[in-house]
Formats: C-alpha cells, structure tokens, sequence
C-alpha cells in the first residue's frame, strides 16, 4: 500500500501544488491586520465510560497511543482552549494555541509562524506546532462539534489528532481548492522521531457553494515511520497508568500509512433550517516488527475505519446522528505472536468496534451552548451505554480592531 500511495496518491498531488482555499484556519489568516483572542470551553457529566477502571483504553485490534484517552464518567474537562492570532501587514502571521483535552493535561497545540509568499499566486509557507491540516476533523474541538467525544476512527488510527512539529506548504489560487504537503518530527502516534522515524502527508479539500447549498470533498494520504514506538499512555510523561496484562516494554518498528476521503454536504434555508450530511473514510496498512524484552513478531495489519453524521438544525436547535465503525484485521508471523498479540491489546474479540451517538444543543446565546447526548460505545467488545450532559462556550475575547 505505500508503493500505491508513493507512485499514485503522491504524484497527483505534488503536479497540482503548481497551481490551490482554505477552511477554518485559512479564513483566519486572511483576516485583517492585527492581534485576536478567542476562547472556549466544553464539559460534560457522563453516567458512564468505556475506559476500564485499571490502565488505559484500549480498542481490540490496534497499537494506539497519543491523546487516545477515550471520554471518562461522572464530570469531565472535554476541552478548552485559548487560540492567540496576529496577522501582519504584510502577509505574515503568528498563532498560539494552548489547550487540555480529555486527558487532564495542558498543551501547547499549536505555536505556528506563517507567510504568504505572493497574492497574485498564493502559496503560503507555515512552520513549528501544528495540528495536521489533512481534515477539518483533526482540528476540531469539543465545543465547536455536535458531540463532545472524540471520534473513534481518529482516536484509533491518529492517537486522537495529529499535532506535531513541522512545516507545511499549501498552495491557493483557485476558489474553494486548497493543496498542501505536510512534513513532521514524527513525535506523535503513530510516527516517532529520529533517523528512522518522522511522517508526511500530502491532501486535497474542495469548498463550493451555490445559493443555500454548501459542498466540501477532500482526500488525503499520510506515512509515518516508527522506530521502537511505546505505547506512550502508558509510559514517559503522559502516563496515565498500566493493568496487570498491559506489557508496557513493547514497542512497534515500521510502517503505519492511511488514506482517507471526506465529503460533506449542508443545505441552509432562509427560515433557519439546516440540514448536513459529513462522512469519511479511512484506510490503513501497518507493517513492521512488534517486540518486548523476551519476544518479536512481524505485523501486518489491514484497517477500515468510517464514520457518517447527519445533522438537523432549527434557529437555535440542533439534533446529530453519528456512527463509526473499525474493521481491523492483524497477522502476527513469529514463535511469539501469540503472546505478543494478546499483551499488545491486537486480539480480536469477533465483532468490529463500534460507536453510535445521538446529540442534541439548544444555543442560549450566541457563543454558550447545552448539550444532552446518548452513547452506545461498543469500541472494547463490551456493549457500554450511558447519557451525557453539558456545557459549551465559545467566544472571541479581543481584538485590536474592535471586531
């Protein structure tokens, strides 16, 4: 699969970054010259969790690791972030980004300098913290989404979402097309950094829009190298604590690439209705050697993972559906693979995880928010259902033009 995505993916991507819009960010970025600061804040209480009362989450059939914490019962900090963003005069700009998520922790998510070299054929160079820009799914936040959970496919297949050092180069002079080749340090599942780690990835995203109807479609493909990658809830500084059967020596050398294809299509009418359909689909090949301190393997591992969410919304009501789902299929070759598969979590337990969710927000004001949710979480092979209540704020604190 990589040699598909090296000599197929790549070269239709690469030609094109000759000639490309932008999303969320890039609307930022071509925002008037100045100094803003935005807010916000998401929290729930759940009745209950997926997450095991001893040691870390874990979906049967993957090596995880990053953010993937999963979404904890009783009250819980979803996310909340502080966003810093200065424009220059003349086409520079800087953004700081300081945020906690599930986890507890507080990150610094993005610290990122950014230039637009020319206005009469854009292309704009960025550099330094970053979230991947390879799908408006990995930038989201808890407070700016329909459900306050993250995404199973992206916390199986991303650690949650993709942030790391690095520098990116998109191109945008065709309205509503954005391209960009992403290179990155590679500290952040499933890449690490080093002579043999490191990640890329190259992506497409189409905007357009006609009267009420609004359609975006993008693609993407992603490699990342691992050389002896942990587990890293389970070790180094965001350890959150190991089970009796979690083996925190192994460690993972080699290939994990993805691909994925987005599509989305909303319909706002005049009177305030609102109807979305968003969706993608994601593939991945994993190849290399799983090892402890006694045992090795050789993994190959075939992935499909998708979601789909049709939304509702009503003046200040809005009513989400999402559902995902990971196909995951492992062949370990090796005198301990068997071993290694069941203390790695790889075992299957004969049904593909799951994740149904039902949202419902009223608006009370513009920027505050509450938000009630049923989960079915299947993502352990154990049915778990519980009800969620919350909270959600958003908001533009300052800016120096008085916007």
């Amino acid at each position: 699969m990589r040699m598909f995505m090296l000599r197929v993916v790549w070269p239709l991507v690469m030609p094109s970054l000759v000639f490309a819009h932008a999303g969320e960010n890039h609307r930022r970025e071509a925002a008037a010259p100045g100094l803003t600061l935005d807010a916000g804040i998401s929290t729930t209480y759940r009745s209950g969790t997926a997450i095991p009362e001893d040691g870390v989450w874990q979906v049967p059939g993957i090596l995880m690791g990053g953010d993937a914490h999963g979404a904890d019962e009783a009250f819980n900090l979803d996310s909340a972030n502080i966003h810093l963003l200065w424009v220059g005069p003349q086409g520079g700009y800087a953004s700081l980004d300081v945020g906690s998520h599930h986890d507890g922790e507080v990150e610094l998510e993005e610290a990122r300098l950014g230039y637009k070299v020319a206005d009469a054929w854009p292309v704009v160079l960025e550099g330094g913290r970053m979230k991947a820009r390879f799908s408006p799914e990995n930038l989201g936040h808890a407070y700016a989404r329909p459900f306050s959970e993250n995404n199973l496919v992206y916390d199986a297949f991303y650690g949650g979402h993709y942030a790391d050092d690095g520098v990116r180069l998109k191109t945008l002079p065709l309205p509503g097309l954005e391209l960009g080749i992403e290179a990155w340090r590679g500290d952040h599942y499933p890449a690490t950094s080093g002579g043999d780690g490191m990640a890329q990835d190259a992506y497409i995203r189409w905007l357009a829009g006609s009267g009420v109807w609004q359609l975006e479609m993008g693609a993407w493909v992603m490699l990342a190298d691992a050389n002896e990658r942990p587990d890293d809830r389970l070790v180094g500084g965001h350890a959150h604590g190991a089970s009796a059967d979690q083996n925190t020596d192994l460690v993972f050398s080699g290939n994990q690439d993805s691909a994925g294809a987005r599509f989305s299509l909303a319909r706002q009418e005049p009177g305030g209705w609102l109807f979305a359909l968003t969706g993608e689909v994601v593939t991945v090949d994993v190849e290399g050697e799983l090892k402890d301190t006694l045992r090795q393997a050789h993994l190959e591992g075939d992935y499909l993972g998708w979601w789909v969410q049709p939304e509702l919304g009503w003046q200040r009501h809005a009513l989400a559906v999402r559902y995902a789902q990971l196909t995951l299929d492992n062949h370990l070759v090796g005198a301990g693979g068997a071993i290694l598969a069941d203390e790695a979590g790889l075992m299957s337990t004969g049904t593909d995880p799951d994740w149904l969710g039902v949202s419902y927000r009223y608006q009370l004001r513009d920027g505050l928010g509450v938000r009630a949710e049923w989960t079915r979480n299947r993502s352990t092979g154990t049915e778990e259902e519980y009800i969620g209540l919350g909270i959600y704020w958003a908001q533009r604190l300052w800016s120096s033009s008085g916007g």
